[in-house]
């Protein structure tokens, strides 16, 4: 009999607790994908949502939940060999926010990492990447909207031990995702 790989334990109850707050009416999932990356050999789950209601507009924040896990993870889990510390897989979350040029970047850039650590405590270590399109032959500078990708990651390996938790860390992003939603559409400084 096939006996499923944490990843697989993971994220069946992951995808679920999503979908149970998409059911609620809580959130709109718009997108989720399962990929086997054949070329490093590594599985990746995400399934991103936005507030409800929110998945066409233009102003919408994005949530992205990431799991993923390694070949020397699958491979030791596998051949029950001790080919990595921990046997596991990790997660990341994304948060998409666009935000106008408009004011004081850095500020707005402290008040989103005020946001988080409010609702997150110090636990995820917090990367904020701004990024502005320009069109070719329409170079505009200052660009009037920016495209701010958060990433919060753990830096540790979560396991079926950890399965709990997922509940607690949905319930944290979807708080997060109202917040970064109510900040998107206040008024720029």
């Amino acid at each position: 009999m096939f006996h499923p790989l944490v990843f697989d334990n993971i994220r069946v109850v992951l995808e679920g607790a999503v979908y149970d707050r998409d059911f609620e009416g809580a959130i709109t999932i718009t997108q989720r994908s399962d990929v086997m990356d054949m070329a490093t050999f590594h599985r990746m789950f995400q399934i991103e949502f936005t507030l409800v209601d929110r998945d066409k507009s233009e102003q919408a924040v994005t949530a992205q939940m990431q799991l993923r896990t390694s070949l020397a993870d699958i491979a030791a889990e596998q051949l029950e060999q001790p080919l990595t510390e921990h046997v596991g897989c990790t997660i990341c979350i994304h948060f998409h926010l666009p935000m106008p040029y408009a004011g004081d970047v850095p500020q707005k850039i402290k008040a989103i990492t005020t946001i988080l650590d409010d609702i997150w405590g110090s636990r995820p270590y917090i990367t904020q990447t701004l990024k502005a399109q320009v069109e070719e032959n329409r170079v505009e500078w200052p660009p009037q909207h920016l495209r701010n990708q958060i990433t919060l990651d753990f830096y540790r390996k979560i396991d079926e031990g950890n399965i709990e938790d997922l509940r607690f860390l949905l319930d944290h992003t979807v708080q997060s995702l109202i917040e970064l939603q109510a900040f998107a559409d206040s008024k720029p400084s």
